[in-house]
């Protein structure tokens, strides 16, 4: 939110909001009124953003996708996506609609991994690279980390300077989590990505430790 630079009185649209884990603090942020704004295309997360947010009314639910936004030309100060544009078909599609919905001088935040940088440390290299390349694959744009700027440049929008950040996990329980790392191999087994006698010592010996594994998340901040 810091790079947002939110301030009260701003109208914020927060694209993709899911379950509205965010959207209180965004709305303690930019003060009262019908100031944000929280877009998602999936009907069962938005009733469950109403059912946390039901004492907040400064925040508004509406469906929608990211290509067709239900928000008026330049009407937001503020919009965010957060992990979104990498499931997104038309990624280039969705930026411009994002600019159509911004004010001159209105700021676009969006983080979003590079899946092709997953690494997981071990002694099997090509099986962790097969791995790392099933994964990967299983989102429609695993690139669209380092694809931002480029993206928002497109869109005629300024870019303020990026400095992408790497998530690196040392705990084997947490990077299971994250990454997947029993599930995707099984996964990725049935898929014929990795073979069974090669697949099923790598959980095993990552578990013992130690574990390095991670991937490059790229924060863009962009200026209508």
């Amino acid at each position: 939110m810091t790079s947002l630079d939110l301030r009260p009185g701003q109208a914020l649209a927060d694209i993709g909001c899911g379950p509205g884990t965010d959207l209180a603090r965004l709305a303690e942020a930019v003060g009262g009124g019908d100031a944000v704004i929280g877009v998602d295309q999936e009907p069962r997360m938005l009733e469950e953003a109403r059912r946390r947010l039901a004492s907040r009314p400064n925040v508004e639910l509406l469906l929608g996708d990211i290509r067709e936004l239900p928000i008026p030309d330049g009407s937001a100060d503020r919009a965010r996506v957060d992990r979104a544009l990498q499931h997104v078909a038309d990624s280039e599609a969705a930026v411009r609609e994002v600019r159509r919905g911004l004010r001159p001088g209105g700021l676009f935040g969006m983080a979003e991994p590079d899946g092709d940088t997953l690494a997981v440390a071990d002694q099997d290299v090509d099986t962790s690279r097969r791995f790392a390349r099933f994964v990967a694959g299983q989102v429609r744009n695993p690139t669209i980390g380092r694809d931002l700027a480029r993206l928002c440049l497109h869109a005629c929008m300024r870019i303020r300077p990026v400095e992408p950040v790497a998530a690196l996990f040392r705990d084997f329980d947490t990077a299971d989590q994250i990454l997947g790392l029993r599930r995707n191999t099984t996964r990725a087994v049935l898929a014929g990505t990795m073979t069974e006698p090669d697949a099923e010592p790598w959980p095993q010996r990552l578990a013992q430790g130690p574990v390095v594994a991670g991937f490059t998340f790229y924060p863009v901040v962009a200026e209508a």
